[in-house]
C-alpha cells in the first residue's frame, strides 16, 4: 500500500484509491495532471523515470512543490511567532480570526519561504472548526504548534523522484499550446493524463466557496481570483480536460456532487474505452475511479 501525503486540506482520499491509481499509471513516463491539488496523486505516481507536468490555481500547491516535493533541503525563515499587519489582519477572512493569529499569518505570508507557507497552509486549515475553512477555532500558540508538526511531517517528503514540472495557474489557459503541438506532430502529448477535477456541491465548487480566502492569506491578497465551477459549466470543463492528447486516462470522481456520476460516465465513454470502473467507500460517500484507453 502506497503511503499517502497528508495535509490539513479540505478533501481526502482512501489508500486503496491511491494504490489503484499507481497501478494504472505503471509504464507511463510522461504524465499530465491538470488539477494538482495538494499533489497527493503526483507524489504517489512519481518514479525516477517519470516526468509529471501539473497545474493548479492555488498558491498553496506552488509552495508544496517548490518548498517540499522538489526541494533537496528545508529552507525556512520562521524561528518563532512574529507578527505583521497585512491582508489577514486588515480583512479577517475567517470568522473569529483574532489579532495574533492574523498577524502571524501575515508575517509568514510576507517573510516565509515556500516551505514555511506550505506548513502554514496545513496549520491554517487545521485551525478552522472541523477543518472546514470557515470559522476560526484556534489561538496563535495552537496555530504555531500545528505549523511545527507539519514542518516535521513535510521534511520526510523532500526530494521526490523523477521530474516535477508545476505551473501556478489555470490549466485551461495553457494546455492548448501543448495540445496543438502534439497534434501537429501526430503524436501523443503525454503517456497518461490523471484528472481529478473540482466537484460542484449544490451550486458551486469548494474552491469558490472557501479557497479564495485561503489563497488571499498566503499571497497577502495579491493572488488572482480563482476560477469558478458551477452546475452549468462543469461538464463542459470536464470535456475540455479530456481533450488532452494521451492514450491512457485516469478520471477520479465522487458521489453526492454535480454533475451526477452517471452523466459523467456517459461523457467519459464518448472520449475513450472505459476499461475499469472502481468504487472506493469512505466518510459516507463513494469515490469513483475510471480508467480509459484510446487509440
Amino acid at each position: 500500500m502506497a503511503e499517502m501525503f497528508r495535509t490539513g486540506y479540505v478533501g481526502g482520499a482512501v489508500p486503496e484509491a491511491i494504490d489503484w491509481m499507481v497501478e494504472k499509471s505503471e509504464g507511463a513516463q510522461s504524465i499530465c495532471v491538470p488539477f494538482a491539488g495538494i499533489g497527493r496523486s503526483i507524489v504517489a505516481m512519481a518514479r525516477p523515470d517519470t516526468t509529471i507536468e501539473s497545474w493548479d490555481t492555488m498558491h498553496y500547491a506552488r509552495c508544496l512543490f517548490d518548498g517540499v516535493f522538489k526541494a533537496s533541503e528545508i529552507e525556512t525563515n520562521v524561528d518563532g511567532i512574529h507578527y505583521r499587519k497585512g491582508f489577514a489582519y486588515e480583512n479577517r477572512p475567517y470568522k473569529h480570526l483574532d489579532d495574533r493569529c492574523a498577524g502571524f499569518i501575515d508575517w509568514v505570508a510576507q517573510e516565509g519561504t515556500p516551505f514555511d507557507k506550505a506548513c502554514l497552509g496545513s496549520a491554517m486549515t487545521r485551525s478552522t472548526l472541523m477543518g472546514r475553512m470557515m470559522n476560526w477555532h484556534s489561538n496563535v500558540e495552537q496555530l504555531y504548534a500545528r505549523y511545527l508538526r507539519q514542518k516535521e511531517y513535510n521534511k520526510d517528503w523532500l526530494s521526490q523522484p523523477g521530474t516535477l514540472v508545476h505551473h501556478e495557474g489555470d490549466f485551461f489557459a495553457g494546455y492548448e499550446e501543448v495540445h496543438s503541438t502534439a497534434e501537429a506532430l501526430g503524436a501523443w502529448a503525454y503517456d497518461l493524463v490523471e484528472i481529478d477535477p473540482p466537484k460542484v456541491v449544490n451550486y458551486s465548487d469548494v474552491y469558490s466557496l472557501h479557497f479564495q480566502r485561503f489563497n488571499d492569506c498566503l499571497t497577502g491578497g495579491k493572488g488572482p481570483k480563482l476560477p469558478k465551477w458551477n452546475r452549468r459549466n462543469a461538464m463542459g470543463l470536464y470535456r475540455k480536460a479530456m481533450q488532452v492528447k494521451a492514450p491512457r486516462i485516469i478520471f477520479m470522481y465522487t458521489s453526492r456532487v454535480l454533475p451526477r456520476v452517471e452523466d459523467v460516465e456517459k461523457m467519459l465513454a464518448q472520449h475513450g474505452t472505459i476499461k475499469e470502473r472502481q468504487e472506493f467507500f469512505h466518510s459516507g460517500k463513494t469515490d469513483y475511479g475510471f480508467y480509459l484507453e484510446r487509440s
